[in-house]
């Protein structure tokens, strides 16, 4: 049964013998009313954050690393390497450098006119030939800086090379063709045709050459002058590396995007990433992730023809790759990290340099012994210098400001853990500086975002973490109330919206009073959780009332926690009452007084023996009060003879009362 570390000491370095017993981690929704966890149980969770000289195991989690040590070159990322003894030789761009690499020592042999230097092969007198991007050129390069040409081809881009005897190979592209250049006589010719656009890798393999193409991702068997053979076609776009060991090809395989692209650089003033900002992961520990560059994948191709897959890269495109043993280590471009899988297709990531993209690598009888990167151009020898390893997680965001909570591990050996909280992402000098944990519980302040950080002591490993946290409760809103008559029913029908920023479960209590006094009359029993009433008047004299809705989150946070807030209506008129008429006869004027009790009256109309109606006119001018003196000048009509007179005044309700007066003889 897994077990999570005691966390003891507020910022000493940890032994973690003593075990807790704990229940399954389960992610658990962070609702205001309990506490939720963020954790971390396996690669794909770990993989979000930065590990820092770490090793990633998929099931063994977070282990230290071999140290690194870092030579910085003054180019903008390295392309292209050759190895003579203890010279590594470095070809650069985006301003087309050569470099050689002795011990610690890295310095700049030459400069050609291109943007970038696409291949190297050893010439076998202490200098390389070197080919060029965007020109076709191919040129040599003494060890004491020399350039001359060798050879222009009819190509833009010369991406391998490699020489056998007297002759000097060259893939290029676009066109796919592999060229056979005559080093003595500095000429060339088509050796062979690929079909694919570009050559991207040649192999001697002592009885042929081996060559790996884009844009259709091929390995490819050259056994003479025009005589190609396919062993292999990969799902993707190009095969970036090769590598042959124990009677078997390896391929780095690469979808979505191909080295191509680059012969579209051009020189710059800017060197990208020569000041690399921090890495900050996305925010939110909720699988959303940097944009991918590529995907990339290992495949072997069997002395008997069997193709396989051995495993994915998930650290997008693959650069280079070397075989060790039974396992495949490759240099990745997202992260600044290197995989390493075998055929059951368990990867395993290491190192996650500042660079962000491992663009190629050396490997020995152990393992990657040296690591070339982009952005910008650097050198790391594996197993020199000091390490600190450290783990730190991805921006962990949450919807509102919360309180944190502790941090518990899975694990063995020394582990410090730190943290930081702030109101930004991507993290900025507002956030709160990095706190040690005292006794597991997180010291930094509330805030909406956190980060965590681990450092590893000598021997530790970190299989699983979690972290806990509280939202702090906000106050939900009733944000709109309508009351409104409903005619048909004579009832009033009142509704509401409220809205919770925590998205938690609301309640309501409804109460109204009359307008003007300070008593609120309860409309029910319990908590109401509907936003919709009709309210009866029968008990509500005639009048103006107000309505008060009290919105409450006491369900889902309890009666210590819960937030309540209250909203009153706009006033609503109860009128079932009809207006009050009195009216009387003087010749031909009909005067009169129309009266109600809670609304003002609106309109009187007068009809003589059912004739069209007639309006009356307001005595002051304006139908706007409880009682209105109204008058109409009914004419000839009235002279002679009896006739009946209908009159009808109208509220503002829309209730309406009704005279009946006869008149004449």
């Amino acid at each position: 049964m897994k077990r999570f570390l005691s966390l003891a000491a507020t910022s000493a370095w940890l032994t973690t013998s003593a075990l807790l017993a704990t229940s399954a981690l389960l992610a658990t929704p962070a609702w205001a009313s309990q506490p939720a966890l963020w954790t971390w149980a396996d690669d794909t969770d770990f993989r979000r954050g930065n590990f820092d000289g770490l090793a990633l195991h998929p099931t063994m989690g977070l282990s230290a690393a071999p140290s690194l040590q870092r030579i910085e070159l003054d180019a903008d990322f390295i392309h292209c390497k050759v190895r003579d003894g203890a010279k590594l030789w470095l070809g650069t761009g985006l301003h087309g450098k050569i470099f050689v690499l002795e011990g610690t020592k890295a310095r700049e042999v030459a400069k050609v006119e291109a943007p970038m230097v696409a291949s190297l092969a050893l010439d076998g007198s202490g200098g390389v030939y070197a080919g060029l991007v965007g020109s076709g050129q191919v040129v040599q390069v003494t060890a004491d800086g020399k350039v001359t040409n060798l050879a222009k081809l009819e190509a833009n881009h010369v991406w391998a090379l490699v020489k056998k005897g007297n002759t000097l190979f060259a893939g290029t592209g676009p066109g796919g063709k592999v060229y056979a250049i005559d080093i003595a006589a500095k000429t060339s010719k088509v050796y062979a045709e690929s079909g694919a656009d570009h050559v991207l890798v040649l192999q001697d393999g002592g009885d042929a050459l081996y060559a790996g193409t884009a844009d259709q991702a091929l390995l490819l068997r050259i056994d003479g002058e025009k005589s190609v053979r396919a062993l292999a076609s990969f799902p993707g776009a190009e095969v970036r590396a090769l590598a042959f060991a124990g009677k078997a090809w390896y391929a780095a395989v690469n979808g979505g995007q191909t080295a191509a692209p680059l012969a579209n650089l051009k020189p710059t003033t800017d060197r990208p990433g020569s000041a690399p900002p921090a890495k900050t992961p996305a925010a939110g520990k909720t699988g959303k992730e940097g944009a991918a560059k590529g995907k990339g994948a290992v495949w072997k191709r069997s002395e008997d023809g069997l193709v396989m897959r051995m495993y994915i890269s998930p650290e997008g495109m693959l650069s280079d790759l070397g075989v060790v043993g039974s396992k495949v280590v490759a240099g990745a471009a997202r992260g600044g990290r290197v995989v390493i899988g075998d055929d059951f297709g368990d990867v395993q990531s290491l190192f996650d340099v500042k660079e962000e993209e491992i663009l190629g690598l050396e490997v020995g009888p152990s393992g990657a012994t040296t690591l070339l990167t982009g952005k910008s151009a650097a050198v790391y020898l594996v197993g020199q210098g000091s390490s600190s390893p450290t783990y730190t997680t991805e921006v962990l965001s949450e919807t509102g400001v919360a309180q944190w909570g502790r941090v518990d591990l899975v694990g063995e050996g020394e582990l410090q853990i730190e943290s930081r909280s702030g109101f930004s992402d991507p993290p900025s000098e507002t956030w709160s500086p990095w706190q040690a944990t005292k006794n597991g519980q997180i010291a930094s302040p509330t805030a909406n975002f956190l980060q965590v950080r681990v450092r590893f002591g000598s021997g530790a490993h970190l299989t699983e973490m979690r972290v806990s946290r509280q939202v702090i409760n906000r106050a939900p809103m009733v944000t709109k109330i309508d009351a409104a008559a409903n005619k048909t029913k004579g009832n009033i029908a009142l509704s509401w919206a409220a809205e919770d920023p925590d998205g938690d479960t609301l309640s309501f209590v409804v109460t109204y009073r009359p307008r003007g006094t300070k008593q609120w009359i309860k409309l029910h029993d319990r908590w109401y959780d509907k936003k919709s009433m009709e309210l009866s008047p029968a008990d509500m004299p005639d009048g103006w009332y107000e309505l008060r809705i009290e919105v409450s989150d006491i369900v889902a946070n309890g009666p210590q926690d819960a937030r309540a807030t209250a909203r009153i209506s706009k006033a609503f008129l109860v009128d079932r009452g009809k207006p009050e008429l009195r009216a009387d006869l003087k010749g031909r004027v009909l005067t009169g007084v129309a009266t109600d009790a809670a609304s003002r009256i609106v309109k009187v109309e007068v009809s003589v023996d059912g004739d069209p109606t007639v309006t009356a006119a307001a005595s002051d001018g304006v139908f706007d009060a409880l009682q209105e003196g109204w008058g109409v000048d009914l004419g000839a009509v009235v002279e002679k003879g009896a006739h009946l007179v209908l009159i009808t005044a109208w509220d503002d309700a829309g209730n309406s009362g009704t005279l009946r007066l006869s008149v004449g003889n």
